[in-house]
């Protein structure tokens, strides 16, 4: 029996530097067509609450291996340190195996 892969969410909480809320989800969301193209991306979607300076990404990927993958290659890219400027506190990185 061969073993399939299992399904990995990922949910990420970012809080804005204040007064840069725009700045980062307007970034953010430029990033967002790369992210769904990426190959072993099922869904990618950005979540906003200008109120709290927040945003929620979450992804659907078809393995760990694939969402690893792809933060290599964004990291690889320099995507994260020049996002980071623009990010107030650690980003609560979250994941999951989708049952």
């Amino acid at each position: 029996m061969t073993h399939t892969p299992e399904k990995e969410a990922v949910i990420v909480t970012v809080k804005a530097v204040p007064s840069l809320f725009g700045e980062l989800a307007a970034a953010t969301q430029a990033m967002m067509p790369e992210t769904r193209e990426f190959p072993g991306c099922i869904e990618a979607h950005l979540l906003l609450a200008p109120e709290r300076e927040e945003m929620v990404i979450f992804q659907i990927w078809e393995s760990s291996e694939a969402q690893s993958a792809y933060l290599t290659w964004r990291a690889e890219r320099g995507d994260f340190e020049r996002l980071g400027e623009l990010i107030h506190d650690e980003q609560i990185f979250r994941t999951y195996t989708l049952g």
